[in-house]
C-alpha cells in the first residue's frame, strides 16, 4: 500500500474517531450501561492478549534491533555500551510485562500474586525472553540499514504509547464503569481534572490502574495497522503482503477496541481519544521518509 493511500486511511479513521469522541461526549455512560457485560470471559480474554501481543511485537522489535546494532560493524566499546543499554530495557520493559499480566483481570480472577517488582520481573522474563531472542535470530548477522532505522522508530512509538497513556491513567482518575455502584462517580472526560500528580513512580507503573482515561488498549489496537506490516521487514515470506498484515491488524485492533468497553474497562470517548493520539503517530511514521524526499527534492532544485 503506498504512502497517499495509507494518508488518506488514517485521515479518514481520525475523522471517524473524532466523530465517536463527539457522540461519546453526550453518551459515554448510556452506551457503557447499554455494551457492558461484567466478568465476560471472552471479551476479558481478547483485553489480555491484545496487551501480550503489543507488547511481544515490542519484544520482539527489541530483539530485532539488538542483533541489528550488533551487526553495524560498530567499535566494540559500542557493542559493549549496546549490551549495557539493552539489558537496562529487558529490566524494564519484563517488568512491565509482568506488571500488566498480574494486574489482568483474566489473571487476577485465577491466581493471586503480590505485585512487586521482583514477582512483576520473573513473570516478564517468561514471555520476554522467547520473543527478544526471536527478534535476535531472525535475520542471522545480516545488517539491514533499514531494518534498523524502522526497528528503532517502531520501539519508540511504543514506549511513548505505554508512557502516555500510563502518564494519563496515572495522573488522572476516571474510575473504570464496571467500578461505579449505582453510577455514581461518572465524570464526562471534559470534566475531569489532573490529581496534582507530575511524574510516576515505578510504583505507579507497575500498580492496577483504576483510571480509563484515555485507553492504552485503543493506542495499542491502532498501532497494529503499522506494526502488524513491519513484521515483513524481517519475515521474507510476508513480503508483499503489507496490505493484509494492515488489514488484519486493523480486525485484531478493532476487536480489541470493543472488548475494552464490554468489560466496562473504557468509555467510548476514552477508546477514541486514545485511538486518536495512536493515528496520529501512525501518520507521522508513514509520512516522515515522505517528507525526507521532499525536502531532498527541494535542496536538488535550489542546487540547480
Amino acid at each position: 500500500m503506498d504512502r497517499k493511500t495509507l494518508s488518506r486511511t488514517f485521515i479518514v479513521l481520525a475523522i471517524f474517531f473524532m466523530i465517536t469522541l463527539a457522540v461519546g461526549s453526550f453518551l459515554d455512560l448510556p452506551i457503557a450501561q447499554t455494551i457492558y457485560r461484567k466478568d465476560n470471559m471472552p471479551a476479558m480474554t481478547v483485553c489480555f492478549l491484545g496487551f501480550l501481543l503489543f507488547f511481544g511485537l515490542c519484544t520482539f522489535f527489541l530483539g530485532v534491533l539488538f542483533r541489528q546494532l550488533l551487526s553495524s560493524g560498530k567499535k566494540t566499546s559500542f557493542k559493549i555500551l549496546i549490551v549495557l543499554a539493552f539489558i537496562y530495557l529487558y529490566i524494564s520493559t519484563a517488568t512491565l510485562i509482568g506488571a500488566g499480566v498480574l494486574n489482568d483481570q483474566l489473571f487476577k480472577n485465577r491466581f493471586t500474586f503480590p505485585v512487586n517488582f521482583l514477582n512483576c520481573l520473573l513473570t516478564g522474563t517468561v514471555i520476554y525472553i522467547p520473543l527478544f531472542f526471536t527478534g535476535v535470530i531472525i535475520n542471522g548477522n545480516s545488517y539491514n540499514k533499514n531494518v534498523t532505522k524502522k526497528s528503532f522508530e517502531l520501539v519508540i512509538i511504543m514506549t511513548m504509547v505505554f508512557l502516555l497513556s500510563t502518564y494519563f491513567n496515572c495522573t488522572i482518575i476516571r474510575p473504570h464503569f464496571r467500578l461505579l455502584e449505582n453510577n455514581s462517580g461518572f465524570e464526562p472526560w471534559y470534566h475531569l481534572k489532573n490529581n496534582g500528580k507530575l511524574f510516576m513512580s515505578i510504583s505507579d507503573l507497575i500498580a492496577a490502574h483504576p483510571g480509563s482515561f484515555f485507553s492504552g488498549h485503543a493506542m495499542y489496537g491502532i498501532l497494529f495497522l503499522i506494526l502488524f506490516p513491519s513484521l515483513s521487514l524481517v519475515f521474507k515470506s510476508l513480503q508483499g503482503k503489507e496490505k493484509l498484515l494492515m488489514i488484519s491488524g486493523g480486525a485484531i485492533g478493532l476487536l480489541i477496541i470493543i472488548s475494552r468497553m464490554i468489560t466496562g474497562d473504557n468509555y467510548l470517548s476514552d477508546i477514541s481519544l486514545g485511538a486518536f493520539s495512536a493515528i496520529k503517530m501512525c501518520f507521522s511514521y508513514n509520512a516522515l521518509p515522505n517528507r525526507k524526499g521532499i525536502i531532498a527534492k527541494i535542496k536538488d532544485k535550489m542546487k540547480s
